[in-house]
């Protein structure tokens, strides 16, 4: 039975401490559990008394990860990385002289899951100022990437960064854990340094042995915007691929296009497709059946973006747009836009319509042959939010940072509240928006790691 299932029939009991799987202790969260029962108004508080060993909490089917929340562990707190924890897995670094250890601390969304990594044996000089993040994921595979911030030389000068990149893997009842480091990527990018970012780079899953890792740089070909490069990896090979001046196909003219800024996120779809999405422009797909030969495809996004109609006192809304898997061939594409109180789009200096809102999703079903269009799922506006049952007493403001579930593309997660892109009186809420039914709310609080963002990569650990 699935978390969406347990949580409709009233059977999912949260506890004030979130205790994980993956043994790193608890993530001070306080869960409020919703349970959709008709008779049921208020949502129940849980008591300490509640179970912390809840299954969906102990084994979720998929978790929510924070790019930026991976969480340090010094020697003086070195229990959080119990040899035990059945997450752990460890590598060496590029230098040879140093074992990277990670862990995971799991939870059902829509709580956060964080990743805590440390050193085993010998320490690096300059340890405190590594900086472990969570670049791409897909299925029981994640992207990482360390940097590692070089101390001053004796002259003065900095020492450049140097970054290492690691493909990690959860385990199964007959395979542990693990982590392995990829080769180094060397060929060069005409701006700034080569390296893995969360928007431009995505891993891609095809079957249980094969993992390729591909970056899109759609900003090399000033003059020519239908022209991409990409960097391949298949994991487990000790060279990348780069294939220069890929053409991008657009069905309505290369003119229409426009100038291709660097993708704001990377998702996977089925074995196939990865899908680099910048939210001002469009998609690009690009078809890896061929890994010889990829191919890429550009489609403008449903909601069009003008920033001429934006003003300093009316900014657009922060992350208020995210795409995600629906299915082995289709993406769920997700805006969160202003209204005003008398139901026309965008922001508006009416004081009634300050935090008003509607949450539209669409679904592109994806091919390389055909015409793709667009079609829309479905419409959820803020008063029907706010009268859901167990939404009393959250904040009526506007939501941010939309993720699909993996499980079901009609269930998204959406984090609520946190004054100026804080986190205080900030929640995560899970929704069903085919059903417009609130499943769950988890308040966030300052515990968590305080690099963490409010980005969050789905992935299955």
């Amino acid at each position: 039975m699935n978390l969406v299932t347990r949580l409709a029939l009233g059977g999912h009991h949260g506890s004030r401490r979130l205790f994980t799987r993956g043994g790193c202790g608890s993530l001070g969260l306080r869960r409020r559990s919703i349970h959709l029962v008709p008779s049921l108004v208020q949502p129940r508080e849980p008591s300490d008394d509640d179970s912390p060993s809840a299954t969906s909490a102990k084994d979720p089917s998929w978790v929510l990860l924070n790019p930026g929340g991976c969480r340090r562990v010094f020697r003086e707190d070195d229990d959080s990385m119990a040899d035990h924890n059945e997450t752990l897995a460890e590598s060496r670094t590029s230098t040879g002289q140093h074992h990277l250890r990670v862990s995971f601390r799991l939870t059902a969304p829509p709580a956060i899951s964080f990743l805590c990594y440390d050193y085993a044996g010998t320490v690096p000089d300059d340890e405190k100022n590594h900086e472990l993040a969570v670049i791409a994921s897909h299925g029981d595979s994640i992207l990482l990437r360390l940097r590692m911030t070089r101390r001053e030389r004796r002259d003065g000068r900095g020492m450049p960064l140097t970054f290492d990149h690691f493909v990690y893997r959860a385990g199964t009842g007959t395979r542990p854990p693990s982590l392995t480091l990829l080769p180094e990527l060397s060929f060069p990018r005409k701006y700034g340094r080569r390296r893995f970012l969360e928007g431009d780079t995505g891993v891609l899953r095809r079957g249980e042995d094969d993992l390729l890792v591909a970056q899109l740089d759609t900003g090399h070909h000033d003059d020519r915007p239908d022209l991409a490069n990409l960097c391949v990896l298949r994991v487990g090979r000790s060279e990348w691929e780069h294939k220069c001046a890929v053409p991008i196909v657009h069905e309505e003219g290369v003119e229409l296009m426009g100038t291709l800024s660097g993708p704001d996120m990377t998702i996977p779809v089925g074995d196939r497709f990865l899908c680099g999405v910048c939210f001002y422009v469009g998609v690009v797909v690009c078809d890896m059946a061929e890994e010889a030969s990829p191919k890429l495809r550009h489609v403008r996004l449903p909601v069009y973006y003008d920033p001429s109609y934006y003003t300093n006192d009316l900014p657009p809304l922060t992350e208020s747009k995210r795409m995600g898997a629906a299915g082995p061939g289709a993406v769920r594409f997700v805006a969160i836009e202003p209204r005003c109180c008398c139901g026309r789009h965008g922001r508006s200096s009416c004081p009634r319509s300050s935090f008003a809102f509607t949450v539209t999703t669409w679904t592109l079903t994806l091919t390389m042959d055909e015409p793709m269009a667009w079609v829309k799922d479905g419409v959820l506006d803020c008063e029907e939010l706010w009268a859901m049952p167990g939404y009393e007493g959250l904040p009526r403001v506007h939501l941010q940072s939309p993720v699909v579930s993996l499980d079901n593309p009609d269930v998204v997660c959406f984090k609520v509240g946190g004054r100026h892109g804080g986190n205080q009186n900030a929640w995560m809420i899970e929704v069903d928006m085919r059903r417009k039914v609130l499943l769950a709310a988890v308040q966030w609080n300052s515990t968590g790691p305080w690099r963490a963002r409010h980005l969050h990569i789905p992935a299955k650990v």
